[in-house]
């Protein structure tokens, strides 16, 4: 029958990017609507994404025409020219050969949705314009490279869970000694409204420190957790993570939730540091998102 059950078809997750790149998938599924047809001239997926999540790193094909249609919520398409959003009904077309890399960004806080519709060749080479990666593709085969063809590099696996865990027990403890460690020096903060600046030795990391204990005790801060939102490897030694960070009291908000970007270097030990932080809770300038601490160190929502 030509009309697709779509609630029969399975919904596939998970990436066919190496590691560490597979990680920036997380929060888009897909169903196969033009395999589940019988198709072989083109395929057709129903891609749906989460809050934050991404289709695909940005790319572009040498042989393969891509088109695609938002059926769903409010996404945006972010390309050589920027960000343009897109709403039900918006269209996309990205000829072979046009080396525009692209890809579809979920930055509401709702799901959205879109149709992509691409022809098949026998091979295909597709670029990444992002991160140092090609594929080549033969008979179905996938080969990730470097863009000059060489090896890529495992990156050593980065545990989400273990970092937030071990910032929120450095803060709460309290225990300086486990924060710096999460850190690398010099250590640059960027507030979502103020003046950026950077932590330049170990003096000025302690006094970034002490403002924040001051600040959770006297708001009487009982637990921080994070949720992780997008996690992109830029190569094997820097990744950027975007993390939903909840304040608690005594099981209640004393915030509204608020969106904390990590640029993540690997050090020479092969631990995971971080070196930038955008939007932060820090320091001098506290502002994020709805959220200020006042000059009394107080959480103020106003």
């Amino acid at each position: 029958m030509p009309k697709i059950d779509l609630d029969a078809l399975p919904e596939r997750t998970g990436s066919s990017y190496p590691a560490p790149h597979d990680a920036a998938m997380a929060g888009r599924r897909q169903k196969r609507l033009g395999d589940a047809a019988g198709l072989t001239q083109f395929g057709a997926n129903l891609v749906t994404l989460a809050p934050g999540a991404m289709s695909s790193l940005r790319h572009w094909h040498e042989q393969q025409d891509e088109f695609l249609v938002v059926t769903e919520g409010t996404l945006v398409l972010v390309d050589d020219f920027g960000a343009t959003p897109l709403g039900p009904g918006d269209c996309c077309a990205f000829p072979a050969g046009d080396a525009n890399g692209h890809h579809i960004v979920n930055r509401s806080d709702a799901p959205g949705a879109f149709v992509v519709v691409g022809t098949r060749t026998q091979s295909e080479t597709g670029w990444y314009s992002d991160v140092d990666m090609k594929v080549s593709v033969s008979d179905g085969h996938m080969a990730f490279s470097r863009r000059d063809g060489s090896p890529l590099e495992t990156a050593p696996a980065f545990d989400f869970d273990l970092f937030s865990e071990r910032l929120t027990r450095a803060l709460l403890e309290p225990d300086f000694e486990e924060y710096r460690q999460l850190f690398m020096l010099p250590h640059d903060v960027v507030p979502r409204n103020g003046t950026a600046y950077r932590l330049a030795d170990m003096d000025a990391l302690r006094e970034d420190f002490d403002l924040y204990r001051t600040a959770l005790t006297v708001n009487g801060v009982t637990d921080i957790y994070r949720i992780q939102r997008r996690l992109s490897a830029i190569d094997t030694n820097e990744y950027h993570l975007t993390v939903e960070t909840h304040v608690m009291a005594q099981g209640n908000r004393i915030v509204e939730p608020f969106e904390t970007c990590f640029r993540l270097l690997r050090d020479i030990d092969g631990a995971w540091r971080i070196a930038r932080v955008e939007s932060s809770l820090g320091h001098i300038n506290w502002t994020r998102g709805l959220a200020h601490i006042t000059e009394d160190q107080r959480f103020d929502t106003n």
